[in-house]
Order: C-alpha cells, then structure tokens, then sequence
C-alpha cells in the first residue's frame, strides 16, 4: 500500500482517465478499496515500473487481458513499450483494450505482441 497514492494520482490523471475505458475520475476511498482488495488477491499481478528508482509506469493483468500506463513526466520515451514486452516474457500474450485516439499505445501493444482491441 505503500505506493498507494501513486498510483491514485497516476489513475486520475487527466489523460489517463481519457484513454480508459471509464473515463470518471475515481475518489481516494474507491481507489484504496480497490487496490485493498487487489493486492489481497492470491495473483495480484499489479506491477509498478522502476528505472534508476523511478516509477515510471504500471501493468495490470486481469486474465487474458493487460491495463497499463505510464507516469506523466515519462510518457513518450518508450516506457509503454518495454513494460509491455516485459509483462508478454512474464505472462504471454494478452489482449489490450485501446482508445480510438491512443494510437501511439496501440502501436506499442502490437510491437510488443499483444492484440490490441479498439475502444
């Protein structure tokens, strides 16, 4: 828990709640609930991404399907793509769920082996 409000401030970045699938942003009680109940579960498989003691990104996985984003201040420096590749080594291929408009996270699902399923 103790990455907790990291993870709450990367979920309800603007941008972040643009690309999800639900696009509410989520107060602070729902958010520890649900990372409460997650992190409780036997295979939680909720990553966090470190470079040089960083965090610069998570990866969910939820059966066949993967959830990921990256931290604001290192979007668009390649973060996406080896989280990606690194959770495809560790878990196989999943699929992704994708905005329309998220073209650059498509392309880096795909480079990495994913499927990617428009949203």
């Amino acid at each position: 828990m103790e990455d907790a409000r990291l993870l709450f401030s990367w979920r309800n970045d603007p941008l972040t709640r643009r690309m999800s699938i639900n696009s509410d942003t989520v107060d602070w009680d729902t958010h520890r609930s649900w990372l409460e109940r997650r992190l409780g579960r036997a295979d939680p498989l909720l990553h966090i991404a470190e470079i040089e003691g960083h965090c610069v990104g998570t990866f969910r996985i939820d059966g066949d399907e993967i959830s990921y984003t990256v931290a604001p201040d290192f979007r668009g420096k390649g973060i996406a793509l080896k989280m990606l590749i690194l959770a495809r080594q560790m878990f196989g291929p999943k699929l992704a769920r994708i905005a329309r408009d998220n073209v650059p996270s498509a392309r880096a699902a795909e480079k990495a082996g994913h499927t990617v399923a428009w949203l």
